[in-house]
């Protein structure tokens, strides 16, 4: 994510290197941030339900669609939910960082792992890192513009908690639910990966350029939020998303990209963030996050 621009979920060019998702510098902003426009529409989107193509598909794309359009993570039912129980900690310290991180990460581990498992997929934990500006990553190092992202080079989701430490100060319960949402929109790049849907995305990005480029980016982008906002309707009340909790998720998952400074529009639109993860929280499945299938007006 930019530190210039906090949007809700805003992130760098893709460039994937050895393996890194370089572009997920994706961190939801938390309220209060000038950079954030809190949705106009209170209308909640049913889940999304992308119709299935009918166009045929050349023989050499078959993996690619069978891995993008048809995952079997979209019917393996809903995202349980877990005992998660969170640390009562200020998020004050390096160490308090990687505490209060690591707790939701294992909820989590907990709710995908049978997920992935029955989509036919060997399970592997992904792993938490709290670093700062110019630590060095399985990703490279970790520069002064990112705010949080996710490795595939060593299922590593890495979050920079000096400025983690800068936001609790201005809201404790707003900052923590921020980073739940950061927590579980990372983990969904985990999730990704694990059933390939990343590898036939990398093939997608490599063969296009401009617009096209990043339309795929934003359906990469829009469905790692959208598994996020699955785990988190799931567990709504182990997290006790209610009222102002409630309000803080909303606020960091509706946050889209429509203002980059430099006009890139590479995390998707404010509306389509809102609608994709509304319909995956009330949905509570990967079920309602099938971006792939999608018309191109519903990933803009």
């Amino acid at each position: 994510m930019r530190r210039a621009a906090l949007v809700g979920v805003a992130g760098l060019l893709v460039v994937t290197v050895a393996g890194c998702d370089l572009a997920d510098r994706a961190f939801p902003a938390t309220p209060g941030s000038s950079a954030v426009h809190e949705p106009t529409s209170s209308t909640t989107p049913r889940p999304r339900v992308a119709p299935s193509p009918v166009a045929a598909t050349p023989p050499y794309r078959k993996q690619e669609e069978i891995y993008l359009l048809h995952n079997e993570i979209y019917s393996v039912g809903q995202v349980p939910a877990v005992a998660c129980r969170l640390p009562d900690v200020a998020v004050r310290s390096q160490q308090a960082v990687h505490q209060y991180a690591s707790a939701v990460l294992d909820c989590l581990q907990r709710a995908w792992k049978p997920l992935v498992v029955g989509a036919h997929v060997k399970f592997v934990p992904a792993v938490i890192y709290a670093v700062n500006q110019g630590s060095k990553t399985a990703c490279g190092t970790f520069g002064k513009e990112d705010y949080g992202y996710y490795c595939r080079a060593n299922s590593g989701i890495y979050l920079d908690w000096d400025q983690l430490v800068e936001d609790e100060k201005t809201g404790p319960v707003a900052a923590r639910t921020t980073v739940q949402f950061l927590m579980a929109h990372e983990y969904g790049h985990h999730v990704q990966k694990l059933v390939r849907i990343s590898t036939y995305y990398d093939d997608r990005w490599d063969r296009t350029a401009g617009a096209t480029r990043l339309e795929q980016m934003r359906r990469q982008e829009l469905q790692a939020s959208c598994f996020g906002s699955a785990f988190l309707g799931a567990n709504q009340a182990p997290l006790n998303l209610y009222d102002d909790r409630l309000n803080a998720y909303r606020w960091a998952a509706h946050g889209g990209d429509d203002d980059q400074p430099d006009g890139v529009r590479d995390h998707g639109s404010q509306a389509s963030n809102t609608s994709w993860t509304d319909g995956a929280f009330a949905a509570r499945s990967p079920a309602a996050c099938n971006t792939w299938a999608a018309p191109a007006t519903w990933v803009s």
